[in-house]
Order: structure tokens, then C-alpha cells, then sequence
């Protein structure tokens, strides 16, 4: 192990290195969501500090590629993530108050919190490099080799990071996790350099101390969310995105909100007689299918989160029944939780009636392989204030369509202005259901004649004709642009809010 000592700290390296860009994602999510707008500035900001890192660090290596060096750059890096953990909040919370463009906060944002340790991780590769150089004859060997460990590690990083970790564990978490493991890489370098290893136990035990508080307190408010006069917030990372759930009040009642990512997903009234009412007022427009000329018995709901809706149709509408797709199963987990989902499977005897039928999948490989009709499909599925981009094209509407039973509604949260700017995407979604539904409908949810407020609207398609009240022509334009599997350029048409 000794002979390969710097080949087993730059594979180490390049996994921390990717890991750390995860994380950045999911650091960033509550504040500008998961677009890939924000994906596309952690990258790009991220690339430019490896590179700068890079330059300077092949500087360092000619003047002094010593382990010393490389303890101290590593002692910094693990000091800049720990940092990182402890102060991400104020500082998103102040870019996210200043800056309206989510591009902009993202990249100022990434390059405030993350450029100098990443930065820092890429002055390592030229310094070890020169170490290794032993043998100028085997300067393309050693270093292709070391080059080819450092992507491997970033490969190893990437899974671990994406499968195991983001699921499993907090994204603060992770960052103690990895500041820890580069205190432990900087023992590892030279562990007979005393100073170097008492320096490294002192930070290792530092961090050790504010870790475990931090578990401490994040179970102590996961319990506390459950008393319904806590202000208590808990916070969850889990594959898809970062939840948020914490108690409120609304017009004098008290409530339960769930936030993914910067997006509220979903509410529940606390009180007991009260659990199965509706919070959110566009939630309660899935009733229009109702005004179709078809009974609605059996219905599909993409976008589970927090259940509000499938628990109020469940309670309210007792001869009916209902399938709901949500992609991420830690979300039915916390809902059942924290939700009062567990509590309605209990009170109409869902586990043996099954009229709700819970199903773990991405909405658009739902329909993909469904052969169940219906007769109504609702959409409620969004990745913060992002729409789910592959439910919203011309082949994933003729999908809902081939699951509905003959006359049947697809009804779809929008959020989006009617007119303007900010109805692009609005335009866009109703242009493409028309080349697949006879009638497509928007009703505005919030504002009946303000066409220039984003507000959720209610977007029903059928191909049978509707009754309804209030509904708004929308202007198509000569060219609407019609979403499809191969262009959906979802990120460029959304409001920004």
C-alpha cells in the first residue's frame, strides 16, 4: 500500500472532488431549485475552479511539491468544506434575497461556497504528479496512470455520492463526512510528521464534536415536527431532491408544509377533523373532472408528494378509487409520517379495500408501460417549481391519452402567467395537448382577470366537450411551439419567481 501511497490519495481525491459537486446541487436546491439552469452553474463554476486549481497548483509543484505542501493544502480544503456545512445558510439566504435571476444566484452562490476548496482539491493533481516523477523517460506513463486513478476515483465518487450517500444521509451531513476524510488523507501522507498529526486529530476531533451535534439536533426536530404547536423545522435528503417540512398557520388554522427543493409541494391542516381537507386552493380545481360527461370512478395521479389531494378524494368521494405515482418513496415514507397518510390507509380501510394504490415510479415510465384506463389522469408532478419536463411533450400527452377510458380528463397543475412573458410555458403545454386532445381548457385557479400574475392554472384536455366556468382563450400566436420528446426547452419557458 505504501509503494502506491499518492496513487490511492489521488483516487480519493477525485472521488471527494465529485462527491462535493453532488452536494453543491443539493446545497443550492431550496434556494434556486434543481433546474438545469442551476445544474449547468454548479458545473460550469465547478470546471473553472479544478482548472484554476490546476494552473496554480503546477506553480506550486515547480517551486515546492513536498508532502508538507500537500498536508496544508489539504488541512485547508477540509477547513473550507467544513466552513461550507456551518455557513451555507446565511449566505444562500442572502444571494437568494438579492439576486431574482436563479442563474445568477446560482453561479455567485457556487462560486462563494465552492470554488475555493474545489479549487484547492485541483492543486494536488500537478503537485503529486512531480513527486512521482522519478524517472523522466516515464513522465506520459506516470502520469497518465495518475490521471486515470484521479478519473476513476471521480467515477467511484459520482455512485457512491448519487446511490448511497445523497439517499441515506443529509447533504450537511456529507459535508462533515468529507471535510473528516481529508483530515484523514492529510494523516495518511506523512503519519510519522508529529505536528502534521496532531494538527489533523485536532481538526478530526473539531469536526467530530459539531457533527454529532448536528445529528443530535436534526433528530430532535424530526420529533419535535410531530408536535403540532412546534415551530421545529426538519430537514431530509433523499435521491430526488432536499425536503423541507415545518409548521405554520394559514387564515387561523394550523398547518404542515412540505417544500422540495425551493418548491411548496403540499400541506395538511393539523387538526384531527381536518387532516383530509384541501390547503392549497388550486388543488381543490381537480374537481372539474367531475364536470365531464362521463362517471369518473378510477383515477390516476402523477406527483404524490405530501398526498393532500389523494386524501381528500379518498375521504370525500367513498365509491371511488384511486392509483397515485410518485417517483421517490422516501417521500411516501415521510408522508405517511408526516402526513397523515398512514392514518387515512387506517380510518377507510385502504390495505384491505385498496381503493388507494401507492405506486414507486417516474410518472412518465408509468405511462410508458400502463395498461390500466381511466378515467381521469391528473398531474401534479414538479421537481421544486420545475414541471416534470418529460410529462409535458406531445408523446407523453398521447400516453395519458391511451390510459384514459373513452371521454375521459387529463387535468394538469400549470403554474404560469395567461398572458405575457411569463406564459410561455403555459402556451407552449396547451399548443401541444391541442394536436393530441379535440379540447383543451384553462381555468386560473387564483386571479379570473389578471393575465399577467403568475398564479397555478388548471389545464384539462379531453377530447369530449366540457361545461365549465370561467375559462380563458389563450392566444396561441401563429407558431406555437410545440414541446416534444427530442425539444422541450422547459427551463427557458418557465416563469422565474
Amino acid at each position: 500500500m505504501k509503494k502506491y501511497k499518492y496513487e490511492i490519495i489521488i483516487f480519493l481525491l477525485g472521488a471527494i472532488y465529485m462527491i462535493l459537486e453532488l452536494v453543491c446541487s443539493r446545497v443550492l436546491a431550496p434556494y434556486f431549485g434543481t433546474s438545469n439552469l442551476v445544474w449547468t452553474s454548479v458545473i460550469g463554476i465547478i470546471l473553472l475552479s479544478s482548472s484554476v486549481g490546476n494552473y496554480i497548483g503546477g506553480f506550486i509543484a515547480d517551486k515546492n511539491a513536498s508532502k508538507k505542501n500537500i498536508q496544508l493544502i489539504l488541512a485547508a480544503t477540509g477547513i473550507f468544506i467544513l466552513a461550507i456545512a456551518i455557513v451555507q445558510k446565511y449566505v444562500l439566504n442572502g444571494i437568494s434575497s438579492i439576486f431574482t435571476d436563479i442563474r445568477v444566484g446560482a453561479i455567485i452562490s457556487t462560486i462563494l461556497l465552492f470554488f475555493i476548496p474545489s479549487m484547492l482539491i485541483g492543486f494536488l493533481s500537478p503537485i503529486v504528479i512531480k513527486i512521482r516523477m522519478n524517472d523522466l523517460s516515464k513522465v506520459g506513463k506516470t502520469s497518465g496512470i495518475l490521471y486515470s486513478v484521479n478519473t476513476l476515483g471521480s467515477i467511484v465518487g459520482t455512485f457512491l455520492g448519487g446511490f448511497v450517500l445523497i439517499p441515506v444521509l443529509g447533504s450537511i451531513e456529507i459535508l462533515y463526512i468529507l471535510s473528516i476524510c481529508i483530515f484523514l488523507i492529510m494523516l495518511y501522507v506523512d503519519i510519522k510528521d508529529k505536528e502534521s498529526v496532531i494538527f489533523a486529530t485536532i481538526l478530526i476531533i473539531l469536526n467530530i464534536a459539531l457533527f454529532s451535534y448536528l445529528i443530535y439536533s436534526n433528530n430532535i426536530n424530526k420529533d419535535l415536527v410531530h408536535d403540532v404547536n412546534s415551530t421545529a423545522v426538519a430537514d431530509f435528503d433523499t435521491e430526488y431532491g432536499r425536503v423541507n417540512i415545518h409548521n405554520g398557520e394559514l387564515d387561523g388554522n394550523k398547518v404542515r408544509l412540505l417544500l422540495i427543493d425551493k418548491g411548496n409541494e403540499s400541506a395538511t391542516f393539523l387538526d384531527e377533523n381536518m387532516r383530509n381537507e384541501l390547503v392549497f386552493p388550486y388543488t381543490k380545481f381537480y374537481d372539474l373532472m367531475f364536470n365531464s360527461n362521463i362517471e369518473i370512478k378510477d383515477t390516476l395521479m402523477i406527483g404524490g408528494a405530501g398526498y393532500s389531494y389523494p386524501k381528500y378524494y379518498i375521504s370525500h368521494y367513498t365509491d371511488k378509487n384511486m392509483d397515485v405515482v410518485e417517483v421517490d418513496d422516501k417521500i411516501t415514507e415521510i408522508a405517511k409520517e408526516y402526513f397523515f397518510l398512514d392514518d387515512l390507509f387506517e380510518d377507510y380501510d385502504l390495505y384491505n379495500n385498496h381503493r388507494l394504490n401507492l405506486i414507486t415510479a417516474d410518472g412518465r415510465t408509468y405511462l410508458n408501460t400502463n395498461t390500466k384506463k381511466y378515467d381521469a389522469v391528473l398531474n401534479d408532478a414538479f421537481a421544486g417549481d420545475t414541471p416534470a419536463e418529460t410529462l409535458t411533450t406531445k408523446e407523453a400527452a398521447q400516453k395519458v391519452k391511451d390510459s384514459l377510458n373513452e371521454g375521459g380528463v387529463y387535468l394538469s397543475n400549470v403554474i404560469s402567467s395567461l398572458d405575457g412573458d411569463n406564459s410561455k410555458f403555459l402556451k407552449a403545454e396547451v399548443a401541444t395537448l391541442k394536436t393530441v386532445f379535440n379540447n383543451v381548457y384553462v381555468v386560473p385557479c387564483n386571479f379570473q382577470d389578471d393575465l399577467y400574475t403568475v398564479q397555478n392554472l388548471m389545464v384539462i384536455a379531453t377530447d369530449d366537450t366540457l361545461k365549465l366556468d370561467n375559462t380563458v382563450d389563450i392566444n396561441l400566436g401563429d407558431s406555437p411551439l410545440i414541446l416534444t420528446d427530442n425539444y422541450s426547452p422547459i427551463d427557458s419557458l418557465i416563469p422565474i419567481t
